[in-house]
């Protein structure tokens, strides 16, 4: 993590959380990657004004306030529904293209693809919604293979063509619904350019590369969405970053604990961004969330939720002072209550 980068703590919302709602923060920050469900909602959670519970954000995800499905790349993400449609038209291309070499070495074909869309759109007709399994025996009664990854790429199709989202859950479980059609989709460059205002908007200053990593464009195309949005170069360091208005300098918060995947580190990552951890970057990844301090990834943390308790597990590479441990507790005490629970921290050897 690079925390001289200008202003981009600030344009994250984590210095001082100032959005009044979920959708508020999604739109703000323009996706928020979502494979952890609960973990994402803790990354939509810390950028919230008061306590807010996984209950409150769950239940506004149930009703549709924001969306989450396969967008910018082969991954899960929370979205505004308003820009589903314009950010799949933008970036589903690329995305599909990259799922496509997957699909020919499990034999999946474009026109099997294509009829195993179909299925998933009648099968979810008439304000329908359903669980993948419950897709996939649509899928195997009308003969499209449903084993490994056939029934995830088939509805990911699905996804990256606007025709589902992600509904309300079931339990433990997602389902799926039909998206309703949206407004016609602008120009190319029309998109081109309100993507790299969106990122910069939500992001802080970036690099052509960063953007790129983003939205699984090329790095030509990332180069002239900066050029269209007319952004301001700004020197880090001796690199060429990227800016919508003039950064916003603040405090960065001594200790932070994000989920895994936070939109914080949403960029074409560097090996020194990693020098602080033991380990490597993937299995920091593979955590329930990130340790950052003064701005810098120094650990990760995991938690294990009881009926009235969270237990929450540091592991971090430097020594902490006593100053850091006070901090951790007041971010752990947060997190407790986004989960309605007694929020308990323990330390690895």
């Amino acid at each position: 993590m690079k925390p001289t980068v200008p202003g981009r703590v600030h344009a994250q919302g984590l210095d001082d959380p100032r959005f009044g709602s979920a959708l508020e923060v999604v739109r703000h920050l323009g996706c928020v990657q979502s494979q952890l469900h609960d973990m994402a909602l803790w990354a939509v959670a810390r950028r919230m004004t008061g306590d807010v519970t996984l209950a409150d954000l769950q239940s506004s995800f149930d009703d549709g306030e924001f969306v989450r499905t396969h967008v910018l790349r082969p991954t899960w993400h929370f979205v505004d529904p308003a820009d589903v449609h314009w950010l799949q038209a933008l970036t589903g291309p690329r995305v599909e293209r990259l799922v496509s070499t997957t699909n020919r070495t499990i034999d999946l074909t474009v026109d099997t693809v294509r009829r195993g869309v179909g299925v998933v759109a009648e099968a979810l007709a008439d304000g329908q919604v359903l669980t993948r399994a419950e897709l996939g025996s649509r899928l195997a009664d009308a003969g499209v293979p449903t084993t490994g990854q056939a029934l995830a790429h088939v509805v990911m199709q699905a996804e990256i063509e606007s025709l589902v989202v992600n509904g309300p859950m079931r339990g433990r479980q997602h389902t799926y619904r039909l998206l309703p059609a949206g407004d016609d989709i602008p120009p190319r460059d029309t998109m081109l350019s309100e993507v790299a205002r969106r990122y910069a908007r939500g992001h802080g200053p970036f690099r052509d590369k960063d953007l790129a990593w983003w939205t699984s464009l090329t790095l030509t195309d990332s180069r002239r969405a900066i050029d269209l949005a007319g952004l301001r170069p700004l020197d880090v360091g001796g690199e060429s970053y990227w800016t919508l208005d003039e950064p916003v300098e603040s405090d960065v918060p001594p200790v932070m604990l994000l989920s895994n995947f936070d939109e914080l580190i949403s960029y074409a990552r560097d090996p020194e961004d990693f020098t602080d951890l033991r380990g490597s970057a993937a299995d920091v990844m593979r955590g329930a969330g990130l340790l950052m301090v003064r701005g810098r990834l120094a650990g990760t943390w995991s938690r294990t939720s009881s009926a009235r308790r969270v237990d929450i597990v540091i592991d971090a590479t430097p020594t902490l002072t006593g100053s850091l441990h006070r901090a951790i507790d007041l971010e752990a005490a947060a997190f407790g209550r986004f989960l309605s629970r007694e929020a308990v921290v323990t330390f690895t050897a």
